[in-house]
């Protein structure tokens, strides 16, 4: 966990041109989990109306200079259909998800493509939440 590296970057942009958008990343990210030092990535839609930023996303390295090595080949870098705004962070804690003790009849998370989690997301089927 130490020196983890996340970077959270929130997205203004228009609502027609939110598909593109969401087919680049998905594009983009299948290029960086071939990366050396790339754990996950996770890409959010805002929830409250009128927002500036409608998408979010949510990526974490082994360290940051695997996340430096990787934006030499990302291909979001010059895109010109969002502005996205990167903010990054060194992890420095976390909070483990508890097993075994779910009483509320709760199932246990299931590992999804980032393609399937958007399917099912966009059709309300699941919620996605980051993994710690």
């Amino acid at each position: 966990m130490e020196n983890r590296h996340v970077v959270i970057i929130p997205i203004e942009i228009d609502e027609e041109r939110e598909s593109a958008y969401l087919d680049a990343w998905q594009n983009a990210a299948e290029v960086m989990a071939a990366q050396p030092g790339f754990i996950r990535t996770y890409m959010f839609r805002t929830i409250i109306s009128g927002s500036t930023f409608r998408l979010v996303n949510v990526a974490e390295w082994e360290s940051t200079s695997h996340w430096d090595e990787a934006m030499n080949v990302c291909p979001m870098m010059g895109q010109q259909i969002a502005v996205a705004h990167a903010s990054n962070y060194e992890a420095i804690r976390t909070v483990l998800p508890a097993t075994g003790r779910s009483s509320g009849g709760g199932r246990a998370p299931v590992e999804l493509s980032p393609a399937e989690e958007h399917r099912r997301a966009e059709a309300g089927e699941v919620v996605a939440l980051p993994r710690p």
